[in-house]
């Protein structure tokens, strides 16, 4: 409830998001996306940011073209911040020696890598029972 109100009390402040007229709006009428608000600019999404100061945060799928150290160096290289582990594929024993190599390569580059573990959701089975039960 707090951020939603730092957020009414920045949408009224001018000085902080600019007000003007020929800035279109996002609205369920438009048929283009548009920028809502006049201080964006191209420029300013394509200059480069400073990995510390960067807000997103980028997640790889870890798969077999990237099971390696060398590999996954290069990921982090990269700006991986993020290894997502889909357990829906492979067993708990080969996903395990790839964290290893994981930790190894995050060590070897001096980088912090968060591991997401996509497990596997609920599974619906229909088959025939035996004797028609």
């Amino acid at each position: 409830f707090a951020f939603l109100f730092v957020l009414v009390a920045l949408a009224h402040n001018s000085t902080l998001l600019p007000a003007t007229p020929e800035v279109k709006m996002i609205s369920n009428t438009s048929e283009v996306p548009t920028l809502a608000g006049g201080f964006i600019e191209l420029e300013t999404v394509k200059k480069p940011t400073a990995l510390l100061n960067r807000r997103t945060k980028v997640v790889c799928t870890i798969g077999p073209a990237c099971w390696e150290v060398p590999q996954l160096e290069e990921l982090i290289d990269a700006g991986m911040n993020i290894a997502r582990f889909n357990f829906s594929h492979g067993d708990h024993e080969g996903h395990g020696k790839i964290l290893g190599r994981l930790r190894e390569a995050a060590k070897n580059k001096d980088q912090n890598v968060a591991v997401m573990l996509d497990t596997k959701g609920p599974e619906i089975r229909s088959g025939f029972f035996a004797d028609g039960a």
